[in-house]
């Protein structure tokens, strides 16, 4: 099985530092406008601000999706490290770079990844 190339691996680690950079600035100032937001209603004007805590919860949900994108972000820095990336953690086979452009940081191949979803596993 053919494995990418190193000028490929080095394109692929870039986009994920990158990645990691805006994530991580965009974590941070949503950390930030959610902290400012609560921190000074009491719990009177809390309730009359119930779109303002609607608006919180769904930052908070936001912050907690992409620090889970980083993570993946991280594991597929890893992968590179040891020279696993590129190919699916379930099947072995090489995920197609198609799929590596729009997800740099994917696990698995489509099949495998269809299979995850649908059953929480891969058989």
């Amino acid at each position: 099985m053919p494995k990418l190339t190193k000028a490929k691996l080095n394109r692929y680690q870039k986009v994920l530092i990158q990645i990691l950079r805006e994530l991580g600035a965009k974590v941070e100032h949503i950390e930030e406008s959610v902290l400012r937001a609560e921190g000074g209603a009491s719990p009177d004007e809390a309730q009359e601000f119930g779109s303002e805590n609607y608006s919180a919860e769904l930052q908070i949900n936001i912050i907690q999706n992409e620090e889970e994108i980083l993570r993946e972000v991280h594991a597929a820095l890893d992968r590179i490290q040891q020279k696993s990336y590129g190919v699916c953690e379930a099947c072995d086979e090489l995920i197609p770079e198609r799929r590596l452009e729009v997800l740099p940081y994917a696990r698995y191949c489509v099949g495998c990844q269809r299979k995850v979803e649908e059953n929480g596993e891969i058989d």
